[in-house]
């Protein structure tokens, strides 16, 4: 899947475009920066059901009660926290089978800054979407520049699934 066929098929989010880092992957999942209260409100009038946070609760940006906020609104909420400065393989592949469990589900997935969430995302688009690296690293780059531990993170992963992951 290239770029041009992925946003063919994207809703309109425009309400939700200008949340921190806002990216589109899927009709049933974006990702993100740490969205405000407000902005966790739109995101449930878009219609999705989840929204599962990568951050610590001290991240510079956190948003404190995000959890009660985001239950009030009626969506469910997950928090599977990746040290930024130390990422586990084991929950980064964690987090990659939560959504490959929730792929008929809205998610918004979101880290403080979409850091996180980008480098795994790269992995999703290449492993799970079938999107070409080259692609995939496009929507990487226009985050960042993943650091060495990120880089050795997305590497073991790439190992992980070459090969034998499975699209369901």
């Amino acid at each position: 899947m290239n770029e041009s066929q992925n946003m063919k098929a994207m809703p309109d989010y425009s309400a939700l475009s200008h949340i921190l880092a806002f990216q589109y992957v899927h009709e049933n999942l974006v990702t993100s920066g740490q969205p405000s209260s407000d902005e966790l409100a739109l995101i449930a009038q878009a219609g999705f059901k989840v929204v599962i946070n990568l951050a610590l609760t001290d991240a510079s940006n956190v948003l404190v009660g995000e959890d009660r906020r985001v239950l009030e609104l009626g969506m469910d909420y997950i928090n599977l926290p990746l040290l930024f400065d130390r990422p586990s393989y084991t929950q980064a592949l964690r987090v990659i089978d939560l959504l490959k469990s929730l792929h008929q589900q809205k998610v918004w997935l979101h880290c403080a800054l979409n850091m996180r969430v980008s480098s795994l995302m790269y992995i999703y688009r290449v492993h799970h979407l079938m999107m070409g690296e080259v692609d995939a690293k496009i929507f990487l780059d226009q985050i960042w520049t993943p650091n060495a531990e990120w880089s050795d993170i997305i590497q073991q992963l790439e190992k992980h699934y070459q090969g034998h992951f499975q699209t369901d």
